[in-house]
């Protein structure tokens, strides 16, 4: 499995999903990422911490 360029559905970004990361995720059952990391981290920390409802 060689690396593999993808492109960040928020971003639009390309970036590298390796070959170790391919094998990782396929052992643990994991889908291809569709975000790169920075938009990733952004995502996931939305998630925990969301935005206070406005007035």
């Amino acid at each position: 499995m060689p690396d593999k360029i993808l492109t960040c559905q928020n971003c639009h970004n390309p970036f590298v999903y390796s070959e170790y990361e391919q094998k990782l995720d396929s052992k643990n059952s994991r889908p291809t990422p569709i975000y790169d990391t920075i938009c990733a981290s952004i995502k996931a920390s939305g998630q925990k911490h969301p935005p206070k409802p406005k007035k």
